[in-house]
C-alpha cells in the first residue's frame, strides 16, 4: 500500500477511531408492496377490462394492474339465450311449443291413424303421440306422423296443410305460407319480425330463404293483380262520365311523389341524390273517393348484388333486377314520371283537363308537352292545392316586414304572437273561402264578388269591428249572440286586436291579398287539394317504412298499400289472398274479423270528415294554447350548446364615415 497524500489523509480511517454503528445489528427494511388480487375473469368480462375503447382487437392495458392480477380468462359465460337452447330434449321440449296446423287434415290424421293402430294392434293399450323426431317443416307449415310407446306402430307422414296449385313442377307450396305473406305485405314488418314473433309466441319460425322465397311469389302476384285493379278503376271513371252526361275521356287528377329518403337531405354528402326508390300516384278527382287510377315506381337498387355492379346497366345481366332506371338518372325528375302515368291514362282512353299539385311540382309540365306534341288534345288545366297555398300564406306572413312591429305584446313575445297570427290568418282566409264555395254552390264568378267583400271584413275584424264581418263575412258575426272569428280561433286569445292605423289596414290588406287575390282564387277556384295523395304517401310509408330498404319487392309493396287504400283493408286481404290461390274461408272467423276491420276502417274515416271531430280538434288546440299561455313552456334544446359559434357583426363599408365610431364604440361596451 502506498503513501498517501497529505490532502487526503483526513478523510482515512483514524488509529483507535469507532465506527458509530460498532456492535448494531439492522435488518432490511422492505416496503409494503400493493398485493393485487389474482383474478380469473369471464372472457367477455376480460376483453371489456384488457381492450382499448377504440381498437377493440388491439390488447393496449396491461394484464396486471395495482388493483388485480388477471389470469387467463374462463370461458365466456353463457348467457340466458344459450342456457335456453341448450336444454334440448327433443320429445319433452318439443311437446310443449305450438304448431300452425289445419283443423281438417288434423282430423283426418287422427281418424286414420286410430284405424290404423287398431287393425295392426288389436290388443294394444298405448298411448299414441307425436313422433316429434321425424316431424318436417315446410315455412310455417308441417308434416307429422304419429307412433305409439308401446308397440311397434308408426304412422305415415301426413301433410298438415292445404297446398296451392302450381303450374311449374316440383313441390307444391303450403297456401299459409303464401296467406302469411300477403298479410306481411300491408304492414311495416318482413321476415326478421315474423321470426321474431313466431319465436316469441314460443312456434318455430320459418327460415329465412323459404320466407324470401315465398315473398317474390306473392310479390310479383300482387302487382300484376293491382294493375289489372287500376285499369278497372279508369274503366269506371269512363262509365260515371257518361252516366254523367260528361266528356267519357276527360279525367281530373291530383298527383303526388314520395320518395325512400329525403331528396334534398344529403346535399353535399352524397355524389346523388339520397333517394334511391320513389313512387309517383295520380288520383281522380272526378269522384268523392278519389281513387289511385295511375301510378309509377322506380328504384336504383338490385337485388342481384354479385351480377349487378354500380356501371352495370339495368336489366343487362343474369338473374332478376328489380332496378329500373340507372344509378346516374336524377330520381326526383318528378316530370319523366308523370309523364309514364300520363301515358297509361291516355292507353286506356283517358285525357287529363284539370290536375292539382303542390306549388314546386312540375306534373303540369308533363301534361303540357304531351299536348304541345299532340299526342293528347286536350288543353291541360293547373290548380294548385289549398293545403300548400295556406301553409306558403302562413310562412308569406311571417316574413312580411313591418308586421311584427304592429303585435298587440311585449317585445319578447312579438315573434310568438306573430306566428300564431300567421296561423289564425291563414285558416280565417281558408275557411272564407270553403263557406263561400258551399254557399254559392261552387260558382267561381259568384265566389270572388263575395270574397272581394269579405277581405274588407276581415281587415276591419282584425282591428275590432266586427260590423262588417255581421254583413259580409260567413265565418264571424257579432249579431244574434253567435261568436266573433277571434273568440273562437284556437291561436290567439278572445281579446285580440290590433291597432285602427292606416299603416295596420294596409299591412292586414296585403295579408288577405295574398290568398284572396285576384290572381290566388283563379289558381285556386276548383278548391282541390292533394289531402289522398298525400294519404296515399302514408300508406305507403306503412308498408315500406323508411327505416328498412325492400330491394327486391320494393314494387309489391307499394302496390299492396295502393290497393288497400282504394279497397279498404279487409277487401284488400280478401281479394289479393284469393288472387294468390289461397282464398280466406267463407263464414269462418277470420272472414269475419276482416270484415270488422273494413267496416271500422270506413266508420273511422267518416268520423274524422265529421264536424264533431273537427270541432273536438280545435277545441283541443285552443286549450293547449291557454295552457302554453299559462306555462309558458321552457325550450331547453339548443343547437351548439357546447359549442357556441361566435356571430362577427357585419362590417360597415368603409367609404361611410360612421364606419369607425360604430365599431370603436362596439369595443368599448365590451
Amino acid at each position: 500500500m502506498g503513501l498517501i497524500p497529505w490532502r487526503l489523509r483526513k478523510y482515512t480511517f483514524q488509529k483507535g477511531n469507532k465506527p458509530y454503528n460498532k456492535g448494531k445489528k439492522y435488518r432490511n427494511k422492505t416496503l409494503p408492496a400493493e398485493k393485487g388480487k389474482f383474478v380469473r375473469l369471464p372472457k367477455d368480462l376480460y376483453d371489456l377490462v384488457t381492450k382499448s375503447v377504440h381498437k377493440k382487437n388491439v390488447q393496449l392495458i396491461p394484464a396486471s394492474t395495482k388493483s388485480a392480477r388477471f389470469l387467463r380468462p374462463k370461458p365466456t359465460t353463457k348467457t340466458e339465450v344459450e342456457k335456453c337452447a341448450e336444454n334440448e330434449t327433443k320429445t319433452g321440449s318439443e311437446k310443449n311449443s305450438f304448431r300452425l296446423l289445419r283443423i281438417n287434415e288434423l282430423e283426418q290424421m287422427w281418424n286414420e291413424v286410430f284405424i290404423e293402430h287398431r287393425q295392426i294392434s288389436p290388443m294394444c293399450t298405448g298411448f299414441i303421440s307425436w313422433d316429434l323426431s321425424a316431424e318436417q317443416q315446410r315455412g310455417a307449415a308441417w308434416r307429422e306422423k304419429a307412433s305409439c310407446n308401446e308397440c311397434s306402430y308408426h304412422s305415415k307422414m301426413f301433410n298438415l296443410y292445404n297446398e296451392v296449385i302450381a303450374k311449374k313442377r316440383g313441390r307444391r307450396t303450403a297456401a299459409i305460407n303464401l296467406s302469411i305473406q300477403v298479410a306481411l305485405n300491408h304492414i311495416a314488418i318482413s321476415t326478421t319480425g315474423l321470426q321474431k314473433l313466431f319465436l316469441g309466441s314460443n312456434i318455430p319460425a320459418p327460415s329465412t330463404s323459404s320466407m324470401q322465397h315465398s315473398a317474390n311469389v306473392v310479390s310479383e302476384i300482387i302487382e300484376e293483380y293491382n294493375q289489372k285493379d287500376l285499369v278497372q278503376k279508369r274503366k269506371l271513371i269512363k262509365e260515371i262520365n257518361i252516366l254523367r252526361g260528361d266528356n267519357p275521356n276527360i279525367i281530373n287528377i291530383q298527383a303526388d311523389g314520395m320518395y325512400n329518403n329525403p331528396i334534398y337531405s344529403g346535399m353535399g354528402k352524397t355524389p346523388f341524390q339520397p333517394a334511391t326508390q320513389c313512387t309517383y300516384n295520380m288520383l281522380e278527382n272526378n269522384t268523392y273517393k278519389h281513387s289511385i287510377v295511375s301510378t309509377r315506381q322506380v328504384s336504383k337498387l338490385c337485388s342481384n348484388k354479385s351480377e349487378h355492379k354500380t356501371k352495370t346497366k339495368v336489366k343487362s345481366h343474369k338473374g332478376h333486377c328489380s332496378a329500373n332506371i340507372e344509378m346516374h338518372d336524377s330520381i326526383g325528375s318528378e316530370e319523366r314520371w308523370a309523364k309514364d302515368c300520363l301515358l297509361d291514362l291516355k292507353n286506356d282512353g283517358l285525357e287529363v283537363q284539370e290536375i292539382t299539385t303542390d306549388p314546386d311540382s312540375s306534373a303540369f309540365r308533363a301534361a303540357e308537352s304531351l299536348f304541345k306534341a299532340g299526342t293528347t288534345n286536350t288543353q291541360p288545366i293547373h290548380f294548385l292545392d289549398t293545403r300548400h297555398v295556406s301553409a306558403n300564406h302562413r310562412n308569406f306572413i311571417k316574413k312580411m316586414s313591418g308586421l311584427k312591429e304592429i303585435m298587440p305584446a311585449l317585445v319578447s313575445e312579438k315573434d310568438k304572437m306573430l306566428k300564431r297570427f300567421a296561423l289564425d290568418m291563414a285558416a280565417r282566409c281558408q275557411a272564407e273561402y270553403n263557406a263561400a264555395f258551399d254557399k254559392f254552390n261552387m260558382d267561381s264568378v259568384r265566389v270572388k264578388v263575395h270574397l272581394s267583400y269579405a277581405c274588407h271584413a276581415i281587415v276591419s275584424c282584425y282591428q275590432g269591428d266586427h260590423n262588417g264581418c255581421t254583413k259580409y263575412s260567413l265565418v264571424c258575426s257579432n249579431r244574434n249572440s253567435l261568436k266573433t272569428w277571434t273568440e273562437k280561433s284556437a291561436y290567439l286569445k278572445n281579446n285580440f286586436k290590433l291597432n285602427k292605423s292606416e299603416n295596420t289596414a294596409a299591412l292586414l290588406r296585403e295579408c288577405v291579398k295574398y290568398r284572396l287575390g285576384p290572381t290566388m282564387l283563379n289558381r285556386t277556384c276548383k278548391n282541390t287539394n292533394t289531402q289522398k295523395a298525400e294519404a296515399t304517401n302514408r300508406a305507403i310509408r306503412a308498408t315500406v317504412p323508411s327505416n328498412v330498404t325492400f330491394t327486391r319487392n320494393y314494387k309489391g309493396r307499394v302496390h299492396t298499400a295502393i290497393h288497400n287504400v282504394n279497397n279498404g283493408p279487409g277487401e284488400s286481404i280478401v281479394k289479393l289472398c284469393k288472387a294468390a290461390g289461397v282464398p280466406i274461408e267463407p263464414g269462418s272467423r277470420a272472414a269475419r274479423g276482416l270484415k270488422n276491420i273494413q267496416q271500422h276502417n270506413e266508420k273511422h274515416k267518416l268520423y274524422k270528415q265529421s264536424k264533431q271531430y273537427t270541432d273536438q280538434r280545435c277545441s283541443k288546440k285552443h286549450e293547449l294554447y291557454k295552457i302554453y299561455d299559462e306555462y309558458q313552456e321552457e325550450k331547453d334544446y339548443e343547437k351548439n350548446k357546447l359549442l357556441p359559434t361566435k356571430r362577427l357583426a357585419a362590417k360597415q363599408p368603409q367609404e361611410y364615415s360612421f364606419a369607425k365610431k360604430l365599431r370603436s364604440r362596439h369595443v368599448k361596451n365590451k
